[in-house]
């Protein structure tokens, strides 16, 4: 049986559509779910024009949610996953490789810190869960931290 989507996420969160395995092969969670007033909704479909018409085809908008025993379609919410206790990094991979070269560079401990203490700041404005600040932060760092020589990090902070 085919019910109107509430926009509870399951379905994204669950089991990505093609379009995200194709776009996000490492993400654990489509980068393009977002939480908006009171549900889910997909960025990929929100798109204007002909590449937003192609994806609401390939993604079926409008068709409904076939997953009649899914128990949170009675409780849409915003769920963070515990971000903590998975492997789950919220970097495009293509981010994680920049910030790898970047660690390799000569700089100071405290131009991280400040950095990583004005990105923290602008994604609390955005709305963004503290929980996945958090960790969006400590990824980063993880990353960036990784690279550095012991030189650097001895000599520089």
């Amino acid at each position: 049986m085919v019910s109107e989507c509430v926009g509870c996420g399951y379905c994204c969160m669950k089991t990505p559509c093609d379009a995200a395995r194709r776009l996000y092969p490492h993400a654990k969670k489509c980068p393009q779910l977002e939480w908006i007033e009171d549900r889910y909704k997909c960025g990929l479909m929100m798109i204007s024009g002909p590449l937003g018409s192609d994806y609401r085809k390939e993604l079926h908008a409008g068709a409904g949610c076939c997953s009649s025993l899914n128990s949170w379609r009675k409780d849409v919410r915003k769920r963070i996953p515990d971000l903590e206790h998975t492997n789950f990094n919220p970097l495009p991979e293509i981010m994680q490789v920049f910030i790898q070269h970047l660690g390799r560079q000569f700089i100071s401990g405290d131009v991280i810190h400040l950095a990583l203490a004005g990105l923290q700041a602008d994604l609390v404005n955005r709305d963004y869960h503290p929980d996945e600040v958090n960790h969006i932060i400590k990824n980063i760092y993880h990353a960036f931290d990784n690279q550095r020589s012991s030189f650097t990090k001895e000599f520089i902070g």
